[in-house]
């Protein structure tokens, strides 16, 4: 059975655990479900645009403290937004675009001002960093944790979108009840299982990056005078002289980055290593 499967990699409960298709679904899932319309989504920003998109979708009014170069997460802005009308914060941990680690006890205390609302934090790229920073483990202390992942990143299976999503198990069941009967086809099962299988080559493409490519590419960046965001992931948000121009000449060539503004409306460019 994949979701047990799945649970056992995860390292949760079966229960606890449920495969969509790819975390988009999972994302998509908790605003619909936890969000009513008029409610406000706290997104510390600047982040992956389908939490906006999905909160936007449900009508809901999106407050949005930042991340910096300099502090990283900002816990007390967050903190301080979370009032009675919020119903949902999402914690993208490291956060896409600028590859920020937002440090568990941060997160745990936001899960304990949220406590009345759903708190969605995003470990898709959580292979990249200690296993001990995940929130996994808290699922069944906080109902109103959901934490969502993919095997699009570190196992390099995008077009197959599979990706799961752990809560409380009575969460899971209510979540369940509302998805699609075939939302996720047999094909990405299959290669799920397989990869599954034999998970090595996801850590040894992980022990690579973290230990050669992306300390290459950093170094690179130092010698070249170009600043750029310390990062836990496979990525580097960087601030390239005329970074339009230099995006454009990239995708003529077939390199796709990912242009960006910061806190400032200063533009970069998030560069993925591998």
């Amino acid at each position: 059975d994949l979701n047990v499967r799945i649970a056992a990699y995860a390292g949760v409960r079966p229960e606890e655990c449920m495969f969509t298709n790819g975390s988009d679904q999972g994302i998509d899932l908790v605003v619909r479900c936890c969000c009513p319309t008029g409610s406000e989504a706290v997104i510390p920003s600047p982040t992956f645009a389908m939490y906006e998109q999905a909160a936007m979708t449900e009508g809901l009014v999106i407050k949005s403290p930042f991340f910096t170069r300099e502090r990283g997460f900002p816990l007390e802005e967050v903190l301080a937004t979370i009032g009675p009308r919020t119903s949902l914060v999402v914690l993208s941990n490291p956060n896409n675009p600028t590859g920020t680690a937002i440090p568990r006890d941060a997160i745990l205390q936001v899960l304990e001002r949220a406590r009345h609302c759903a708190v969605l934090v995003d470990e898709c790229y959580f292979e990249f960093m200690a296993p001990e920073t995940s929130v996994k483990d808290e699922v069944a202390r906080f109902r109103n944790l959901f934490v969502c992942r993919t095997f699009s990143k570190t196992w390099g299976l995008p077009s197959l979108r599979l990706g799961y999503l752990m809560s409380h198990e009575d969460n899971v069941r209510s979540l369940s009840s509302v998805r699609g009967p075939y939302d996720v086809n047999h094909l990405a099962a299959v290669a799920i299982s397989a990869a599954l299988s034999d998970p090595q080559y996801m850590r040894d493409f992980v022990e690579e990056l973290n230990g050669r490519a992306k300390p290459l590419f950093e170094k690179f960046l130092q010698d070249s005078g170009v600043p750029f965001w310390p990062s836990s992931a496979n990525y580097l948000f960087c601030y390239f002289q005329r970074p339009a121009e230099l995006e454009a000449r990239l995708r003529a060539g077939g390199i796709l980055v990912r242009p960006k503004k910061d806190a400032n409306g200063v533009p970069g460019l998030r560069v993925t290593v591998g």
